[in-house]
């Protein structure tokens, strides 16, 4: 039934879907927390978590992890899947990439996820497979220094160590330019240092070399800054699902099937409802 609610409010033209925010929120479990020991480690019992808040206070809890796909443009889940709270948010964005792939028609373009979901193979896997692109926060794990010749978030260096200036993506391939040029800096050996052309250095970078680190459009650009920024629709997904339709407070059953179950009733009450309003204002306006 979801999976119908979703293909009928795409074709309802209710869903964007060239950009899907990836998250999972907390679900606390409704039966009586045990210690970490006496859990049997099948995948279908409830267990500890800890994640981050907004602030980057650690939150733990006994329970479940919801992790959605949501459509950025609508804040409709497109997909599901409930876990242990154990799980990592990274072990199940795959699956989630791919039944968000599944559930739809329409050609995703981007996948928006947080730093927790900084891993090469969901990056090479977006891409590779799905022809889409990754657009993750860089999770720097205790390096103490970029890449030799970047910057964290993939700009190149130049050899008097300036930022270069983004000048642009053409089908996976990111030019950058002399700063000096580009009258971003005051460069004392000038443009004639590194190149003869009053074009000045030109140095390009492919996505499919490092698709961890290079991205199009580039990670230090606007445009990514942008389509990372509509992650959040995931946060206002996940508030409906807690305040409005009782994922939480409503919660009075016990065991990862059920707890799932009550997710899905939860999505496909929110999804109905809009392809309900929507369709009322449709005849509505037929009528009229």
């Amino acid at each position: 039934m979801f999976t119908s609610l979703v293909k009928q409010a795409e074709e309802m033209g209710l869903l964007d879907l060239s950009s899907v925010a990836i998250d999972a929120t907390k679900v606390e479990a409704y039966e009586k927390s045990v210690p970490r020991k006496n859990i049997i480690q099948n995948g279908n019992a409830a267990d500890w978590g800890i994640k981050s808040d907004t602030n980057g206070n650690p939150i733990k809890w006994f329970g479940y992890k919801l992790h959605i796909g949501t459509d950025v443009r609508s804040g409709l889940p497109i997909a599901m899947k409930v876990t242990p709270a154990n799980y990592s948010d990274s072990s199940v964005a795959l699956e989630l990439v791919e039944k968000c792939c599944a559930n739809t028609q329409s050609k995703i373009v981007y996948f928006l996820m947080d730093a927790g979901y900084d891993h090469r193979e969901i990056y090479s896997v977006i891409r590779d497979k799905y022809h889409a692109q990754a657009i993750i926060a860089l999770n720097k794990r205790g390096a103490k220094q970029p890449p030799e010749g970047f910057d964290w978030d993939g700009t190149p260096i130049c050899s008097a160590r300036y930022r270069m200036v983004y000048w642009g993506s053409y089908q996976g391939v990111n030019k950058f330019r002399c700063p000096h040029i580009m009258g971003k800096c005051d460069c004392p050996f000038g443009s004639a240092w590194c190149s003869d052309s009053n074009y000045g250095m030109v140095v390009k970078t492919k996505v499919k070399d490092d698709p961890r680190l290079f991205s199009s459009p580039h990670r230090g650009s606007a445009n990514w800054q942008k389509q990372y920024n509509l992650r959040t629709y995931s946060e206002r997904c996940f508030s409906r699902f807690k305040e409005n339709l009782g994922l939480e407070d409503g919660l009075n059953v016990r065991k990862i099937t059920k707890v799932e179950t009550h997710a899905y009733l939860c999505a496909i009450t929110m999804i109905a409802a809009v392809i309900a309003i929507n369709q009322d204002s449709s005849t509505r306006s037929s009528a009229a």
